[in-house]
């Protein structure tokens, strides 16, 4: 059992401020006195990349046709959408004396990434986390990638996640795919040998496993349920963002994540903190 676990059940926000409070959260962990499990979406829907990817693996003009705004992660990995409103994401940040933060990154993303799991058993579906068989294909879509922390339904992906950690603390974010359009993610991330048929046989939404769409308060609900299990917090509250947390995270989307020195070019930016 760990200490006590903030809950903040976001709006849909834009991308790029999706990123700015993530990071804020996380460099603020140490003044704030909190671990965060935050659950949000993404209005307009998002193109996001890792860390340090090449903007050459996804086709921008694509993305701006369709809507898509575009924010580079603080986290490694590789090249992600966000549809609206199709996805929901949860981000957790402990501090690095939780006990999960005391595993190497891969394990620790693992064990995180079981609430993701747990929420969608809690829907009704079967879920285990790892053993994803990416297949032959490669290339700079993160889903065709495998990770420790995939959650796979009956052989198909539905979640991923990525993890840093910096400023004495640990940021994992990751995805819940509601809805999968295989041939919009490709026209906007190709991959080289996929296909709308190979990767919808690899990847899903858990709507499209389903075969209906549950309340998105319920999807919520689940998410909460399963990390208040896998985190075990002695206590857990609702609560939202701190004025600092605002703060921050305006500083960084105005400094870094609605600049293309980040968002296209990746270039460092560690500012203050």
């Amino acid at each position: 059992m760990s200490g006590e676990l903030r809950i903040i059940v976001d709006g849909p926000r834009h991308p790029q401020l999706n990123m700015a409070i993530d990071e804020a959260v996380l460099r603020l962990r140490g003044e704030t006195g909190a671990d965060t499990l935050r659950i949000y979406m993404w209005l307009p829907g998002g193109l996001s990349l890792g860390r340090r990817q090449s903007p050459s693996e996804v086709n921008l003009e694509e993305a701006r046709r369709r809507g898509y705004a575009l924010v580079r992660r603080p986290t490694g990995g590789a090249a992600l959408l966000h549809p609206w409103p199709w996805e929901v994401t949860y981000s957790v940040v402990l501090s690095r004396e939780h006990p999960l933060a005391r595993l190497d990154v891969a394990e620790s993303a693992a064990e995180i990434a079981r609430g993701v799991a747990r929420a969608v058993e809690l829907l009704g579906l079967e879920a285990g986390v790892g053993g994803f068989k990416p297949g032959r294909a490669a290339g700079g879509l993160c889903y065709v990638r495998p990770g420790s922390s995939d959650v796979v339904v009956r052989g198909r992906k539905v979640s991923g996640s990525a993890q840093l950690r910096a400023h004495g603390a640990l940021l994992q974010h990751g995805t819940l795919l509601l809805r999968l359009d295989p041939a919009e993610w490709l026209s906007v991330i190709p991959v080289p040998g996929e296909t709308p048929e190979t990767l919808k046989s690899r990847v899903s939404g858990v709507y499209d496993i389903l075969g209906f769409e549950p309340p998105l308060s319920k999807i919520v609900e689940a998410l909460i349920q399963g990390f208040l299990e896998t985190l075990k917090p002695s206590k857990s509250y609702r609560d939202s963002l701190d004025p600092r947390e605002l703060e921050t995270a305006f500083d960084l989307l105005k400094l870094k994540y609605s600049r293309e020195e980040w968002n296209i070019m990746g270039q460092a930016w560690e500012g203050r903190g």
